[in-house]
């Protein structure tokens, strides 16, 4: 059963009828009336807690736990978003994928089916707007002789220091089902960047090969004392396309 956890909630005079909308998302128009979304990609305010008719007062939360009816079976640990079908079909959760900036809860509690409720965490609202999501980096540092296979964890990390230790080496990606299960929000459309550094004391050359599921795009070799930057997209459930976006000299 989906439980819930009031933090804040809030009032706002509802600009339409939503006597049937009882736990979805809720956004508020140019007024500060609460409606339905217009699309999916728009941010919710927080999630409605009774079911007013136009003009009534609709109760929103905005923190904390809520139940939430939603389009398709959740889990936990997803991260959910309005659904959008129609201008009288919209604010159901579903699960965020690739927009994950439109998400508005994390679910802590899963629900099976459409219509079912689930029990999740407001977050966010995520900024919408251009800038730089600030985030943390590791290192890897691999200097064995032979073919190195990449971890996802060091595609993630954001640089690998390769040492070919004496020879040029075809090293190896992860497989894409290792690089989406590694991403913290999996879905078509995700990407993120990484270099790969050749530290190598000779003239040895690293060429980056592909594991299962993952697509190269571009020239894959890095000479010695070169840089090369990659980007990593998330293209099918279980593909991943890797570009690559240049090289730098050192």
């Amino acid at each position: 059963m989906a439980t819930d956890n009031r933090l804040l909630d809030v009032s706002a005079e509802a600009a339409e009828d939503l006597s049937s909308d009882q736990y979805r998302f809720i956004v508020l128009n140019s007024a500060g009336k609460a409606r339905r979304p217009d699309s999916a990609d728009e941010v919710s305010y927080g999630i409605l807690q009774n079911a007013p008719e136009s003009g009534a007062a609709a109760v929103i939360r905005l923190d904390g736990i809520s139940k939430l009816v939603v389009n398709a079976a959740v889990s936990v640990g997803d991260f959910v978003s309005p659904e959008y079908v129609s201008a009288a079909d919209a604010g159901k959760g579903q699960a965020a994928g690739g927009n994950w900036k439109a998400a508005r809860g994390e679910v802590v509690q899963g629900a099976s089916a459409e219509d079912n409720l689930a029990s999740v965490r407001l977050v966010g609202p995520f900024p919408q707007g251009l800038g730089v999501l600030i985030s943390q980096s590791s290192v890897a540092t691999i200097n064995a002789a032979g073919v190195a296979t990449y971890t996802a964890a060091q595609l993630l990390g954001g640089l690998i220091l390769r040492d070919p230790a004496g020879g040029a080496r075809a090293d190896v990606t992860p497989t894409a089902a290792l690089i989406i299960a590694g991403l913290p929000q999996a879905g078509v459309g995700n990407s993120f960047e990484f270099t790969i550094r050749n530290t190598a004391d000779a003239a040895e050359a690293i060429t980056v090969t592909a594991g299962t599921g993952v697509t190269p795009s571009g020239t894959m070799t890095i000479g010695q004392n070169n840089s090369k930057r990659f980007l990593c997209v998330v293209t099918a459930a279980d593909a991943v396309t890797i570009y690559s976006m240049g090289t730098v000299v050192h």
